[in-house]
């Protein structure tokens, strides 16, 4: 199933129709930089409402500096408009003019803080990206949102399936497509997926899935990251394993990941240093094997105190479906002395929440 939508901004003033596209999501232009607000989108999105677009959501164009106050101007547009509660609705990062790597690190980073982790898609093309080498996907957005890397196909039936192939910013396929510009209604774009799994790409409609999950003790070498390996079959809702091991949480629908990691480090001295890395792998169901890094999130860096050290560190990540979130730590020793015995990882675990529908 397609589903068609349309992005637009200021350039289309108030709208009166969508140009005979079958719209079924509509985002809309809020913010640009730290002082800029679309005055049309209030106008824009009741027009929408009132002919009952299902999805509906706004999109921030990023400009260089200040990427937390850039967020924080977007957030609070944003609740102006659909309410405190950002979870459920279509957002999307515009990113393709002067903003750096830094600006969207920080967008991001403050957007997760306000609003909750609530998804965001990155908008860009191939053009701007490629070129710039940005591993976007190891920032948690949801999904890409982009025109083919061959440029704008003019109609929804010039979309070949070769189009979708992304191949660049950390995405094997693009979320959203992009397969046209029209000046009196805006960009016009495809969905592959059912209403219901659009949805659910927002978060609209929740549960919670929840595991716990404990290890044994590990020894652990001076300098080198350990992957944990988990002994409970939770930490396999997907059934990735059928051998009984579970170095990681394999990723049952696309959504995010909310948890806690704890650990107990026996055998440091203080002032050694310590790192505990989270590692997402796509996931090859057909062959049950990891296919590639889809990213490398450092969760805590930090200055041991003690001979017994714990750990406690949040996790937040979105991951898509099959994906496999592992994790791993390493021991720096205080100087680079390592004539001393290894420390021990004595005990892990970690609790998990995510949504699904």
């Amino acid at each position: 199933m397609t589903l068609y939508g349309i992005d637009c901004s200021n350039h289309q003033g108030n709208m009166t129709g969508f140009g005979g596209v079958a719209t079924s999501f509509l985002c809309h232009k809020l913010t640009e930089g730290t002082t800029y607000t679309d005055p049309y989108a209030s106008h824009n999105l009741a027009f929408a409402r009132g002919r009952h677009v299902p999805v509906l959501g706004g999109y921030h164009y990023v400009r260089s500096g200040n990427g937390s106050g850039q967020a924080d101007h977007f957030v609070a547009r944003a609740r102006a408009l659909f309410g405190h509660e950002l979870r459920g609705f279509l957002w999307q990062l515009d990113c393709e003019d002067d903003a750096g790597w830094a600006d969207v690190k920080a967008f991001k980073h403050r957007w997760d803080s306000l609003s909750g982790g609530a998804p965001i898609l990155f908008y860009t093309g191939d053009w701007w990206l490629r070129p710039r080498g940005w591993n976007v996907a190891s920032l948690g957005f949801a999904g890409l949102w982009a025109a083919p890397n061959r440029g704008y196909v003019g109609k929804a039936e010039n979309v070949r399936t070769s189009d979708w192939v992304a191949g660049y910013g950390g995405y094997d396929k693009l979320t959203i497509l992009q397969y046209d510009a029209r000046p009196s209604i805006g960009d016009t774009n495809e969905y592959a997926g059912s209403l219901a799994a659009l949805r659910q790409l927002v978060d609209e409609e929740e549960q919670m899935i929840e595991t716990s999950l404990g290890a044994s003790d590990t020894t652990l070498s001076f300098g080198d990251f350990t992957l944990i390996r988990w002994s409970k079959e939770y930490a396999d809702p997907g059934n990735a394993h059928e051998n009984g091991t579970y170095p990681g949480y394999v990723a049952p629908v696309s959504s995010y990941v909310d948890g806690v990691l704890l650990l107990r480090i026996t055998g440091t001295k203080p002032g050694d240093h310590y790192q505990t890395r989270l590692v997402i792998h796509d996931w090859d169901t057909t062959h049950n094997k990891s296919k590639r890094i889809a990213g490398i999130d450092v969760l805590d860096d930090g200055v041991c105190t003690t001979g017994d050290q714990y750990v406690n560190v949040p996790v937040r990540r979105y991951a898509h479906h099959g994906q496999h979130l592992y994790f791993d730590v390493a021991v720096f020793p205080d100087g680079g002395g390592t004539d001393r015995a290894a420390p021990v990882l004595s005990g892990a675990s970690l609790r998990v929440a995510q949504r699904a529908t």
